[in-house]
C-alpha cells in the first residue's frame, strides 16, 4: 500500500516564508497609508484661532448691524470651520477658517468705514468712598507671670467670665 503524506502547500518552505513576509509588508503599508492621512495632517489652530479673533474684532465693532451679510456669512463659515474640525476633517477646516477670517476682516472694515465706533467696555464705577474711620482695635494689655500668684486655676489667664479659668 502506499504511504499517504499530507502536504499543507505546494511550495518549499522558503517560498512560503517569504510570500508570508511580503503578505505581512503589503498588509502593514496598507494600514499605515490608511491611518496617516489623519495622523499626519496638522490641526489648523492657528487658523481658528485667527477666524475666531476676527469675528470677534468685528463684532466689537458693530458690523452685526452694520455689514450684517459679510458678518452672518463670515459666522457661517466659522460654523463649518469647527464642525469640519470636530470630525477631523483638518484640511478642510482650514480652509473654512481662512474664508471665515477674510470675510469677518471684510465686515470689519466695512463697518469702520461706515463710522462704527468699537464698542468700548463701559468705564467703571468710583468706588464709594467711606467717610467713617477704620476701626480701631484695642491694644492688647499684657500681664507679667511674676504678678501672677502661684496656685491660680488656669495659669492667671482672665477669662470672659472674669475669672481664672
Amino acid at each position: 500500500m502506499p504511504k499517504i503524506v499530507a502536504r499543507t502547500s505546494s511550495l518549499p518552505l522558503t517560498k512560503r516564508f517569504y510570500a508570508s513576509a511580503a503578505l505581512v509588508f503589503v498588509t502593514t503599508g496598507a494600514l499605515a497609508s490608511l491611518f496617516s492621512c489623519s495622523l499626519a495632517a496638522t490641526r489648523p489652530v492657528q487658523e481658528m484661532s485667527d477666524a475666531s479673533a476676527a469675528i470677534k474684532a468685528a463684532k466689537g465693532i458693530q458690523a452685526d448691524t452694520i455689514a450684517p451679510e459679510l458678518y452672518r456669512e463670515a459666522n457661517e463659515w466659522w460654523r463649518r470651520a469647527r464642525h469640519e474640525y470636530r470630525f477631523k476633517n483638518f484640511d478642510l477646516a482650514s480652509q473654512y477658517a481662512k474664508k471665515a477670517r477674510l470675510l469677518a476682516e471684510q465686515a470689519e472694515f466695512e463697518a469702520m468705514q461706515s463710522s462704527g465706533q468699537r464698542a468700548e467696555a463701559p468705564a467703571p464705577e468710583p468706588t464709594p468712598t467711606s467717610t467713617s474711620a477704620p476701626y480701631a482695635y484695642p491694644t492688647p494689655t499684657a500681664i507679667p507671670a511674676e504678678s501672677v500668684p502661684k496656685g491660680t486655676p488656669g495659669g492667671g489667664i482672665p477669662t470672659p467670665s472674669g475669672g481664672g479659668s
